[in-house]
């Protein structure tokens, strides 16, 4: 029974359905309706799908061991594309002439990114629990319930990389405190 939670939780709070959730959410909650949609489009596809994409072809030659890049030599790929694409996003939002905050958050959540890659080269931190942690410190700008919600959704994910034995306590607890670093930069653009 642990087992079959702890899967439910790494599911819910994979980064690429929380993360696009997040950034729906914050879309809706903080601009227009258009503005939110597109932006919304861009980030589902500039972001989700291409890593989904990218990640199922890694993964059917035999690149990647698993969808959720859990090898850390595997991950030095991984993060300078995602990083890339992030680029590409931050390049659209910046074209498309999206207000300041977008491009500050979404830079704030690049900046994010590359820590995490860079930390990557001497440990395999948790992107689950950064994102899990970054989303749940960021959404209090907008809902104290949605905040508490998704910290304790960030807790039991990390709980839940932990159980699956995906992550060490230190590689949680380095993905932990930089979700919630960056979460506490987010809340205060």
């Amino acid at each position: 029974m642990r087992h079959r939670i702890a899967i439910l939780f790494t599911v819910l709070g994979h980064p690429l359905i929380l993360g696009t959730a997040y950034v729906i959410v914050m879309a809706i909650a903080n601009l227009p309706g258009d503005t939110a949609l597109l932006l919304s489009i861009l980030v589902i596809g500039l972001i989700a799908l291409p890593i989904t994409i990218h990640n199922i072809r890694k993964l059917k030659i035999g690149a990647y061991s698993n969808f959720d890049v859990s090898d850390q030599n595997q991950r030095k790929g991984f993060y300078p594309f995602a990083i890339s694409l992030f680029i590409l996003l931050i390049l659209t939002f910046y074209i498309l002439e999206f207000p300041k905050g977008v491009l500050l958050n979404t830079g704030n959540f690049l900046i994010m990114l590359v820590a995490m890659g860079l930390v990557n080269l001497r440990i395999k931190a948790s992107l689950h629990a950064a994102i899990a942690f970054y989303a749940g410190i960021s959404i209090f700008s907008v809902s104290s319930v949605g905040g508490l919600s998704l910290l304790a959704l960030a807790m039991a994910t990390t709980w839940s990389r932990l159980e699956l034995k995906k992550h060490s306590s230190l590689e949680l607890a380095i993905g932990s405190m930089m979700g919630l670093f960056f979460g506490i930069i987010s809340l205060n653009l």
